[in-house]
């Protein structure tokens, strides 16, 4: 399993879809290693749910489902321990809960519930769990990206500094 980031979330409307996308968290081990990332096409109502939770905005201080649902956990002494995005049907992607309770002989108990990955990352990003992708996932549906964000700005600021050196005034 791979443990990712929500890194950005691409918000649309009409018919077309939003667009969720993940980034493989970096590992330390290797800087110029190439960064993974996974976009998963969402409804615009459902974006907005995962954006909500991000910025811990309230919807007119009553909960939506999402928030109603981590705190009927919280109330059962129940915690969302990770999400896990474990399959791909292309384009479909499938997500599940993993839940853990304490049972009453101090056993912790793993649960495990199917759900869609536009729910379980609303209800990850509200509770601060953790979001894993299953490797295959990630090889199957995945971009790789070999540019650091170090890089990036390094070229860009290149690429402009000599787009100004060719600039003349009559381009004004």
């Amino acid at each position: 399993m791979i443990r990712v980031d929500i890194e950005t979330i691409i918000m649309a409307s009409g018919p077309v879809p939003s667009v969720i996308v993940l980034r493989e968290r970096g590992n330390g081990e290797s800087a110029n290693a190439p960064s993974r990332s996974l976009s998963i096409q969402t409804g615009s109502v459902e974006a907005a749910a995962i954006s909500r939770g991000i910025d811990n905005s309230q919807n007119n201080g009553r909960p939506i489902t999402h928030d109603l649902f981590i705190e009927t956990l919280r109330q059962l002494n129940v915690k969302l321990e990770r999400v896990e995005i474990n399959r791909v049907d292309a384009p479909v992607f499938f997500a599940r809960l993993v839940l853990v309770r304490e049972a009453a002989d101090e056993q912790i108990e793993e649960l495990t519930i199917d759900a869609r990955p536009s729910d379980a990352l609303a209800l990850a990003v509200r509770s601060n769990a953790p979001v894993f992708v299953e490797d295959d996932v990630m090889n199957r549906a995945g971009t790789i990206s070999y540019r650091t964000a170090q890089q990036s700005g390094e070229d860009e600021f290149k690429q402009f500094d000599q787009f100004v050196q060719t600039l003349s005034p009559d381009d004004f």
